[in-house]
């Protein structure tokens, strides 16, 4: 028997450090990541509802710095490491210590789909697609086949990361 897939869709700016995801696994899922700049410290929060869930403490000139989730501290590089080949980024999980790997899909590179190593399946698909949807206009989709919380958030926070780096070329 297949695992059950969930949908989250992205909505609000088509800016992986400004965007909201909503959607619903086993429970509703709601995350909101929002960007500040002050003088040369730059800032993405992620909030689930009221809470700080996470925070990316960008380096001078939008450089990879610094992950919070809850109390651990991690550098973003941990996030994004070099994967199997080029165009690809992993990161080992901190909830069960397993590596995962973001692939850039080709020919539309604007995609990418997340695998867990080293067996190579694939758990989750980021398409960028305009559509309505029933909590308004969406310019992305995740599909996941997982219900596990902490996986999600540092799935998203690595995808955040690597379609910044993929944007702007850090």
């Amino acid at each position: 028997m297949s695992e059950p897939t969930y949908d989250l869709f992205f909505t609000g700016k088509d800016d992986p450090r400004n965007c909201v995801v909503i959607g619903e696994d086993t429970k509703p899922v709601f995350f909101s990541f929002e960007t500040f700049q002050r003088d040369l410290s730059t800032r993405t929060i992620v909030t689930r509802g009221k809470d700080l869930i996470a925070s990316l403490e960008w380096s001078p000139g939008n450089h990879l710095g610094m992950v919070n989730i809850g109390t651990r501290q991690l550098l973003m590089s941990q996030l994004v490491q070099p994967g199997s080949s080029n165009n690809v980024r992993n990161f080992v999980s901190s909830s069960d210590g397993r590596t995962y790997e973001w692939r850039r899909c080709y020919p539309d590179t604007s995609g990418y789909d997340l695998f867990l190593l080293p067996n190579g399946i694939r758990i989750a698909a980021f398409r960028k697609m305009n559509t309505q949807t029933v909590v308004g206009p969406s310019h992305a989709l995740l599909q996941y086949q997982f219900a596990h919380d902490p996986l999600l958030l540092e799935a998203l926070l690595s995808l955040c990361l690597f379609r910044w780096i993929d944007l702007h070329g850090l």
